[in-house]
């Protein structure tokens, strides 16, 4: 019979792991198997790879063939390379350090993997900040205009307003003006018209009594003219 070395899923939904096994081809994938010889979970870092070795190289010296999958999972850990190494007649205690060698690198490979991602993460929140920062910068500068407009709106308000409330004040200056008190002006008209009359004497009026007199002598010497 045609015999594969396989990978048969086990776990729960989105937490699977995979057992490896020696199956008959023409089994179901999660069918029944001949012998398992190890366990593959990727959801590990490094994902955790179990297997017999020993029991691997001996299928894979029977003509059991590893599906692609389970080759690949073989050669990150070095069985594909003792495989062939063990048939041109080396003992496997001769290449256990080539399982040694390749489980290291890839503990490397996956922390370098996992070192790319995180600088890839740190690279993407770097970018989107500074867009942020663009789209700030854009936007501070989009309303700078709008409040250096609002705030000259407000002088030219607060100019208008003083402009409203001076000509009140410039009334009462005005009538103020117009109309000075009493007691601050000084009394000029008084004193030129003092001026003037101490300068100019004052006409002597006639006197009454001695007009009176001359007409009655005048009366009184008609009478005595008509008596003689």
């Amino acid at each position: 019979m045609a015999v594969k070395i396989r990978l048969q899923r086990k776990g729960a939904k989105h937490r699977a792991f995979y057992r490896v096994v020696v199956a008959d081809s023409r089994s179901p994938r999660d069918g029944r198997f001949v012998e398992q010889l190890g366990y593959y979970d990727p959801l590990t870092n490094p994902p955790d790879i179990q297997v017999e070795t020993d029991k691997a190289i001996a299928w894979l010296g029977k003509g059991a063939q590893p599906t692609d999958t389970v080759r690949s999972l073989f050669s990150s850990i070095g069985i594909m390379q003792m495989w062939h190494e063990h048939k041109q007649g080396k003992s496997l205690d001769e290449l256990r350090h080539i399982e040694d060698e390749a489980r290291q690198k890839l503990a490397l490979k996956t922390a370098m993997g996992t070192r790319k991602k995180d600088e890839a993460k740190v690279a993407a929140k770097n970018a989107e900040a500074k867009e942020a920062e663009k789209e700030a910068a854009k936007e501070a500068a989009a309303a700078a205009p709008v409040e250096e407009v609002a705030g000259k709106s407000d002088d030219a308000k607060g100019a208008v307003d003083d402009v409203q409330d001076k000509p009140d004040g410039g009334e009462e200056t005005a009538e103020k003006q117009e109309m000075p008190d009493a007691g601050d002006a000084p009394e000029k008209p008084e004193g030129n018209a003092a001026e003037v009359s101490a300068d100019s004497p004052p006409a002597e009026p006639e006197p009454a009594g001695e007009e009176q007199a001359d007409v009655q002598g005048s009366v009184d010497g008609d009478d005595t003219k008509a008596e003689g």
